[in-house]
């Protein structure tokens, strides 16, 4: 088979959910596929390929070879969830997590999955799309009918996220008319409005039967002045609710778990961090990082208490394993490995964007870093990467002096601003003040050391996970620096983002 076949995939996700793929050409290695689909289906989570192999009577065997894949072709996802702990020792390592804690488990998807509905509705659709197919008549149906599908839209919106955007309600009533064409609504547009009016009025009925269930993440947003609640808030008072694409923003506590016994496990855990590196039981620190996660963003997203208390109450998550652990509990996605991919994938674009941008201050200042560049040796791709990142801010007309700083003493910086990365240099390893080499970089957070690094692009996404982690805004003048690595690198996007001017036209140029 030649590399530019069009591929034509059914790709099981699991027992009930699989999607249809349509690949343009042929990627020429299995991982280079698995890319591929992680990309379309925004799969945020490892996973190897399976797929039905013609000459076994189409039995599932693993992929290893990305030419025993037929042009039209089933293949079948086998997510990694077991955890490798057998060779852990030190917080070094990022472990998988397990899943039984979390709400969520994935993104909003690319194609929105119809649920099954009732046995009766499902049998009326049934009949009503052969109806549609051969004499083109739309399905009258009743009230309960009605009401038990919109009932199940919401429950599937509902694993997605609690907030669905505009954007993602229409993707849904698209998908249900789609489906079905039998509810292909007569004098409409596009036949779904009426359907996604009716979603959008479904989903906050919904998320009010939930908080009143007590699921915490709609429930946290309930309870404003009412005629019953005279003294609560007004009701459009910090509404708490994802704004950066979070997916398990504020999940329930672990089915049989109190307060007090998740707190029990957060002190065996202060205990452990009370030993050497070395005697430290990561298995067991990991293990109830993942099983404390409500109450840690429970705590973190009501009360926002300072930084210096949450390191003594929550010390693991000041350790860069389990910092990149919980982002992905957070948005379901490897901070690490999302963002070299894009990064790398951008900078040479970027680079070349730098080039045309010499008008005015920030031009000459860009001139300043391109000219550093030229002078790192061109094979060594953490440059070419600072020299992205740095450049980035003055593209974007921002100042980024007040976040990230250079000395040649750390005690000479640490003096003031909220979030900084401070990298300490020899003072002529700083050309263009681009930090290419240093002896350390550290995070500052309220004035404050939190962390370190020998890599100062690591040590940026180190900190941008902390933002995540912590729930803090983004330093207000490089606003659009860390909405450009949410939306554009990482993909963080939940629907609703409405970028800046200057945003859209780089993300159109890229």
């Amino acid at each position: 088979m030649e590399a530019t076949d069009v591929l034509r995939l059914r790709v099981i996700l699991d027992d009930i959910n699989a999607e249809r793929l349509i690949l343009p050409s042929r990627p020429e290695t299995v991982n280079a596929l698995i890319i591929e689909i992680k990309n379309k289906l925004n799969l945020a989570y490892d996973f190897r390929l399976q797929f039905q192999d013609p000459e076994f009577d189409n039995a599932l065997c693993n992929l290893g070879n990305i030419e025993d894949l037929p042009s039209k072709a089933t293949i079948k996802i086998v997510r990694y969830l077991e955890p490798d702990l057998s060779s852990t020792s030190t917080d070094d390592t990022l472990l998988s997590d397990n899943t039984d804690s979390l709400d969520r488990l994935c993104r909003w998807p690319e194609i929105f999955v119809i649920p099954t509905f009732s046995y009766e509705v499902e049998h009326a659709l049934r009949e009503g799309n052969y109806a549609f197919v051969k004499e083109g008549k739309t399905l009258n149906l009743t009230r309960d009918q009605k009401h038990n599908i919109l009932d199940g839209m919401a429950a599937e919106i509902y694993k997605h996220k609690a907030y669905p955007s505009t954007k993602n309600i229409l993707m849904a009533a698209e998908a249900l008319v789609r489906k079905h064409p039998c509810l292909k609504e007569k004098g409409s547009g596009t036949g779904y409005e009426g359907w996604k009016n009716s979603l959008r009025f479904k989903m906050g009925n919904y998320r009010t039967k939930l908080s009143r269930a007590g699921i915490k993440d709609v429930a946290v947003n309930a309870g404003k002045r009412s005629r019953t609640n005279p003294e609560g808030a007004a009701s459009r008072a910090k509404i708490k609710r994802p704004r950066r694409g979070e997916i398990n923003f504020m999940p329930n506590y672990p089915q049989g778990e109190t307060k007090d016994t998740l707190e029990n496990l957060r002190l065996e855990m202060v205990e452990q961090f009370k030993k050497t590196v070395t005697d430290r039981d990561m298995i067991i620190i990991h293990q109830h990082m993942q099983r404390t996660f409500a109450l840690r963003r429970e705590e973190i997203v009501n009360s926002a208490p300072p930084i210096a208390e949450l390191k003594d109450r929550w010390p693991a998550l000041f350790c860069e394993a389990q910092l990149y652990s919980e982002f992905h509990r957070i948005t379901n996605q490897n901070l690490p490995y999302s963002f070299y991919a894009a990064l790398d994938k951008y900078t040479p674009q970027l680079l070349k964007l730098y080039k045309k941008r010499k008008t005015g201050s920030f031009g000459e200042k860009m001139e300043d870093v391109l000219r550093a560049y030229e002078e790192q040796d061109k094979n060594n791709i953490t440059a070419a990467r600072t020299a992205a990142l740095a450049g980035l801010p003055l593209y974007l007309k921002e100042d980024s002096s007040e976040v990230f700083k250079t000395c040649k003493d750390e005690l000479e910086s640490i003096q003031d601003g909220a979030v900084a990365l401070v990298a300490v240099v020899n003072e002529e390893d700083v050309p263009a003040g681009v930090p290419f080499e240093s002896h350390h970089v550290s995070i500052v957070l309220e004035d404050q050391v939190v962390m370190s690094h020998r890599s100062w692009t690591d040590s940026l996404v180190i900190l941008f996970g902390m933002i995540y982690a912590l729930h803090l805004s983004y330093p207000e003048k490089l606003s659009g620096f860390f909405e450009f690595i949410q939306v554009i690198l990482l993909n963080l996007d939940d629907g609703r983002k409405q970028l800046k001017p200057k945003l859209q036209a780089l993300r159109n140029e890229l």
